[in-house]
């Protein structure tokens, strides 16, 4: 998710790259394709107002001990305002940038990538497979040009975040974003996964990696967009 960090005093930006983050997520559905990174979109020249979100600074308590080992260990993080692009980066917004400065991904470069087979239950490493081409050379993006970009390498994502004049946050950034001005929240939207029925972000229903009832309405990924935001 490229961002501009926000000066307390001038509220000017800052272009200054930043690692990059991992944003782990219980339960979020794996899509049919091999997800290195998404990244939240913008045009060029930005508006702020239009195109991000402010986050504002604040205090909160990073990590867990209920999930994963290298979820914890819980500890308080600092966060300094920055604003925030409001969506995934899409196959429409990657296409501009790939087309403007003529780029080719890692993936594109390489020949290959990595693709979920859910006939196999597995990963396969797959000729021709692209963020043009998510399931092989056979398919296409030309019906999800509003869905995530996918097949997306940490050095693509800082590509096109030089090419916008912004960087990707850190890992704390982008959690506490995500927060959505919650308190140690189970989910970005609270403590039910479904509440009240509602499905709130695009998930896994089922046992992974053995079957998805795409009781959400996807099997793979979803248009940006299509699920209720957070507060922010």
């Amino acid at each position: 998710m490229p961002i501009r960090q926000l000066n307390k005093e001038t509220s000017k930006t800052s272009h200054l790259l930043s690692k990059k983050f991992m944003a782990h997520q219980a339960l979020i559905k794996l899509p049919l394709t091999l997800i290195v990174l998404l990244i939240a979109g913008c045009s060029k020249p930005v508006d702020v107002k239009e195109e991000m979100i402010v986050i504002p600074s604040g205090t909160y308590v990073m990590g867990t001990n209920h999930g994963q080992p290298y979820e914890g260990p819980p500890h308080r993080v600092q966060i300094n305002s920055f604003a925030i692009d409001r969506t995934e980066v899409t196959n429409q917004k990657f296409l501009e940038f790939a087309e403007a400065i003529d780029y080719l991904s890692e993936a594109e470069r390489y020949g290959w990538s990595g693709v979920f087979d859910p006939a196999h239950q597995r990963w396969d490493s797959v000729s021709g497979a692209n963020w043009k081409h998510p399931e092989g050379p056979s398919t296409s993006i030309i019906d999800r040009m509003d869905h995530p970009v996918i097949h997306v390498s940490w050095n693509d994502a800082m590509a096109y975040c030089g090419w916008l004049g912004k960087r990707l946050p850190t890992e704390a950034e982008w959690e506490w974003a995500a927060r959505g001005k919650l308190d140690d929240p189970e989910y970005p939207w609270g403590s039910e996964l479904n509440p009240e029925g509602n499905f709130m972000a695009n998930t896994w229903q089922g046992i992974f990696p053995i079957s998805d009832s795409g009781e959400d309405g996807f099997f793979s990924t979803a248009s940006v967009g299509n699920f209720p935001s957070n507060a922010y």
